[in-house]
């Protein structure tokens, strides 16, 4: 019995090899199949063309735009932003499938549905990608994102004022308080010695104004004697340089560039496009049962003219393309809510389908044409070509990034000079107060010495009496400096004297 069972069992081990090399070879065969002979074997198969839908009723033109011919008037021509990716898509992808396009005017929804229902072998267009349509279609991988856009009219901002704005109030009230302490220092140190700051009390204050305020354009022509006035003045033309330049530069940007600002918005005049999604996410999710259906770009713009709508909810995409055409007119409030994106799409049993929020749909049995165009989206998207697709037709005007407000110049940007202008005054101001002290101890001293040496009582004063001679001292008290400007010397005339005539004798 044993050696029956081994001599029965061993003509099987025996035939397992050659049974196997049939499993592997067409093992093989679909592995190569899967790898890219795809297009070759479905063509090869049905030996047919396929039919892709397009949506004859796009809102936006850029992305779908179906015309006649001239030539043909049963001919139609087929161009947009999606049509040119979709041409791309197909063209790296390595498939050479014999395609049409054909119109489709009903809704995107029934679009879907004919593509499910093997009507349309794919559909390309802007068709969002949403998790209803997920159930009996294929999508590729998005190229384009999808979110929602509020649109409103934008205000320009008030140029009455607009002198203001390069700099917040903050900086203004930290700037006039600068200049004031600035002025008090320079007037300190030389009006006892300074000609043209001395005068009655409202003379000195004038001039001490006019010399600080004039110094911001370089414009004065008082003269400095102090050595610690011209410290301080020369931090002071520091920051005024630093100011006059930078109030230039923002004020040129504000005056050049549109400052646009969302106008206010009502909740009963909102539009939105009635034949997308859009209309039933916008009355049921967010609440607006009251929005007005807009077929196309078009109506968008006249409803807006008329007042009829005041802000308007569209994908990302279209606000794009919306504010990009009417430059400078309308500005997009970003929503949180994001959708799938455009795309293509086809049904369980079809190939090649676009869907408008950048991904496409693929019929299930046709899963692996569908990555293999997935895979050619990512390449074109690598190498830049979606980029420039999106250019050329999304968005042709380079107005939108050169169109935000400039911001104006808080107080945290100029901290550091205030300060440094600010700490030098200071610094000066302690200085020369010092010097005044140290001299006034000094006269007194000697006034005091020589009252004991001619024998003369000395008399005594109280704290009070101290406090304001010391404040006389130092308001009317004539500091020499060692160095002084030319103006100040005093020219040594010499004398004249008449000539003595020696008459001869």
């Amino acid at each position: 019995m044993p050696f029956l069972l081994s001599s029965t069992i061993k003509p099987i081990f025996l035939s397992m090899p050659v049974l196997l090399i049939p499993f592997l070879l067409l093992l093989i065969s679909q592995v190569s199949v899967a790898e890219g002979d795809y297009c070759k074997e479905y063509y090869s198969y049905k030996n047919d063309t396929f039919t892709i839908a397009v949506p004859g009723k796009a809102s936006f033109k850029t992305f779908v735009n179906i015309t006649r011919s001239s030539k043909d008037p049963d001919q139609k021509n087929y161009s947009g932003y999606c049509i040119d990716v979709f041409k791309e898509a197909l063209e790296n992808s390595g498939c050479d499938l014999p395609y049409e396009f054909v119109e489709f005017n009903g809704t995107y929804d029934e679009l879907v549905k004919n593509v499910t229902n093997k009507t349309y072998s794919a559909a390309v267009g802007d068709i969002t990608i949403l998790a209803d349509r997920w159930e009996d279609v294929e999508f590729t991988v998005p190229f384009t994102e999808s979110g929602l856009t509020l649109v409103v009219p934008v205000r320009p901002g008030p140029k009455a004022w607009i002198f203001l704005a390069p700099f917040t109030l903050g900086t203004w009230l930290t700037i006039g308080v600068v200049l004031v302490y600035t002025m008090f220092t320079v007037w300190f140190v030389e009006h006892r010695s300074n000609p043209d700051f001395k005068g009655p009390w409202y003379d000195q204050l004038g001039n001490a104004l006019w010399f600080t305020f004039t110094s911001l354009f370089l414009a004065h022509r008082e003269r400095i004697q102090s050595n610690y006035a011209r410290v301080v003045v020369v931090a002071w033309l520091f920051l005024a340089l630093v100011l006059t330049q930078s109030y230039g530069s923002n004020l040129t940007t504000m005056l050049t560039m549109s400052r646009l600002r969302p106008r206010h918005w009502s909740r009963a005049k909102v539009g939105c496009d009635e034949n997308t999604f859009i209309k039933k996410y916008v009355q049921d999710k967010l609440h607006y049962k009251n929005a007005i259906t807009i077929k196309d770009e078009d109506e968008y713009l006249r409803q807006f003219e008329t007042g009829k709508i005041t802000a308007a909810f569209l994908e990302s995409p279209y606000a794009k393309v919306f504010i990009n055409k009417h430059c400078g007119n309308f500005t997009g409030i970003r929503k949180t809510q994001r959708f799938g994106g455009f795309g293509f799409v086809s049904t369980e049993h079809c190939e090649l389908i676009f869907i408008h929020v950048s991904m496409q749909i693929f019929q299930k049995h046709y899963s692996r044409l569908a990555a293999n165009v997935s895979k050619a989206i990512l390449r074109l998207s690598e190498d830049g070509t979606l980029r420039d697709l999106e250019n050329y037709w999304l968005t042709p005007n380079d107005c939108s990034e050169s169109k935000e407000d400039a911001e104006s110049l808080s107080l945290q940007s100029l901290l550091g000079l205030f300060l440094f202008s600010i700490g030098t005054s200071s610094v000066c101001f302690l200085l020369f107060l010092g010097h005044l002290l140290m001299n006034y101890l000094r006269d007194h001293q000697s006034s005091h010495d020589e009252n004991e040496n001619n024998d003369q009582s000395v008399p005594t004063r109280n704290s009070m009496q101290i406090i304001r001679n010391v404040g006389r001292y130092f308001r009317d008290a004539d500091i020499m400096h060692p160095r002084r400007s030319p103006s100040s010397r005093a020219r040594v005339v010499p004398e004249m004297r008449p000539v003595e005539t020696v008459t001869a004798i």
